[in-house]
């Protein structure tokens, strides 16, 4: 076969059918549509979800009527009450009714790609599972969990980009990878309007390779589902809102941050994820066993935390790391710890909910700490900009997906000056998270997956 015909995602000269050829478009758009408006609900989910547990902690919000008194016991224990009874239920739906749809959802979609289309991949990829991980991420939103929506976004898209294989026949090497890659960059660039990242992430962390036979499909799916977000919204946005820092105006020492919070950043991002990759394995086999205990235990303990951090454990984090970003609000320095602890809980739990905005956030309070101290080694640093390096310095070493937690960023907030100094820090803390945790979290946590479903040890080491 040419390479012409190769590149072709859709080409007609493979022995179907014009109005073949046309179904498949048609089911093509259709899928990437409806992928950016889940991600658009996903998003409606998390903000709806915010305000009403908000309301219940009695936190100040844009409304005339109060519902309960200020500060009062009833303040403090129902949320802890909710988070811990939804624990308990979102476990139990997801062993009973959706197995399958556990944790973040991008190890799931790398496991789909390390197994041939058959039986496994579609009890992977269903309808099934596209419903329950919505339905039970909309529970983990509303009750304070400590999670984000990409990760979730990313397997729905996956699951409804393979399902239009189902209708029709669509070539062998976008049946194998093309959709399913291209179904996760939506999910990533619908959920931060960052199609340029999704499309990455999709080569970098999910597929691991460059796809020369898919790019097209995979700009094609970003693009479309990016589209139908813009238009829900009503307009173009930036997710955390307009960075400018010129780093052209620094002198030569002060790059010497770069390093410093590189290495700090990955190491703490990399015993992170050794800590998740390694709980996980220890307790998968139990959670079977004790599908009571385990989940009152882990509820109980975010109830705890919530307590202890007067609620800023509560959520996936984006107000608090836009707060930090652009507003410089303060937090106490427990603030990173306790919130990293939060969503250690929620991923080894096995709920369905990412871990980017966690991740993000945590670096932020961490770059809040750093930060006097960083300022007065180098006084020419931009505050800012010592926010932005911790938290892209962290993510990079929790997933160690260089590449993608730099661009992200400037997609996130525009700030196109800071893309150097973005990509040094992600590459030095994913060198220093790598020595920590060899295997990449999502990897593990794919092979975890994977070999539980197969029932044996798996391993990505070879396969491509």
């Amino acid at each position: 076969m040419s390479e012409n015909k190769i590149n072709e995602p859709m080409s007609p000269n493979w022995g179907i059918s014009r109005p073949q050829i046309w179904m498949q478009h048609a089911l093509f758009v259709l899928a990437a549509g409806v992928t950016g408006l889940a991600a658009f609900c996903f998003w409606t989910f998390e903000e709806s979800g915010n305000r009403w547990f908000d309301r219940i902690r009695n936190v100040p919000v844009v409304t005339e009527d109060i519902w309960f008194v200020p500060h009062s016991v009833i303040n403090l224990m129902l949320p802890m009450l909710i988070i811990t009874g939804a624990m308990l239920l979102i476990i139990q739906l997801r062993i009973r009714f959706f197995p399958g749809t556990e944790g973040t959802g991008i190890p799931q979609t790398i496991a789909a790609l390390h197994v041939e289309d058959g039986p496994i991949r579609k009890r992977m990829l269903s309808m099934r599972i596209a419903i329950g991980k919505a339905l039970l991420l909309f529970l983990g939103l509303f009750s304070g969990m400590t999670i984000g929506r990409e990760g979730p976004s990313v397997h729905v898209g996956a699951c409804l980009m393979y399902l239009i294989t189902r209708i029709t026949r669509f070539p062998q090497h976008i049946v194998q990878r093309g959709l399913i890659l291209g179904g996760g960059a939506a999910g990533i660039a619908a959920a931060f309007n960052a199609p340029i990242a999704g499309a990455i992430f999709a080569l970098e962390e999910i597929g691991r390779s460059f796809e020369k036979n898919n790019i097209g499909v995979i700009i094609r799916t970003v693009l479309l589902a990016c589209v139908v977000v813009i238009l829900l919204h009503g307009h173009d946005y930036l997710f955390y809102g307009e960075i400018k820092i010129d780093v052209g105006k620094w002198p030569v020492y002060q790059w010497l941050a770069v390093p410093l919070i590189g290495m700090v950043g990955g190491l703490l991002g990399g015993l992170f994820s050794r800590l998740v990759v390694g709980t996980m394995r220890w307790i998968n086999p139990r959670m079977q066993k004790h599908r009571v205990l385990i989940p009152l235990c882990l509820g109980g303990s975010l109830a705890a935390l919530g307590l202890i951090s007067g609620g800023e454990t509560y959520g996936g984090g984006y107000a608090q790391a836009q707060g930090i970003l652009l507003d410089g609000q303060q937090f106490a320095w427990h603030y990173a710890p306790l919130k990293a602890i939060a969503n250690y809980i929620c991923l080894i739990s096995g709920i369905p909910g990412g871990l980017f905005d966690p991740s993000l956030s945590v670096g932020a309070g961490i770059g809040q700490t750093f930060q006097p101290l960083l300022l007065n080694l180098f006084p020419n640093l931009e505050p800012t900009s010592v926010i932005m390096l911790f938290m892209v310095a962290y993510f990079s070493g929790v997933v160690q997906s260089p590449i993608t937690c730099a661009v992200i960023m400037v997609e996130m907030t525009a700030a196109r000056f800071m893309t150097i100094p973005l990509l040094a820090v992600t590459i030095i803390a994913y060198e220093c998270s790598n020595r920590i945790c060899p295997t990449a979290i999502y990897e593990a946590l794919a092979e975890i997956f994977l070999g539980a479903i197969q029932g044996k040890k798996v391993s990505f080491e070879e396969k491509p």
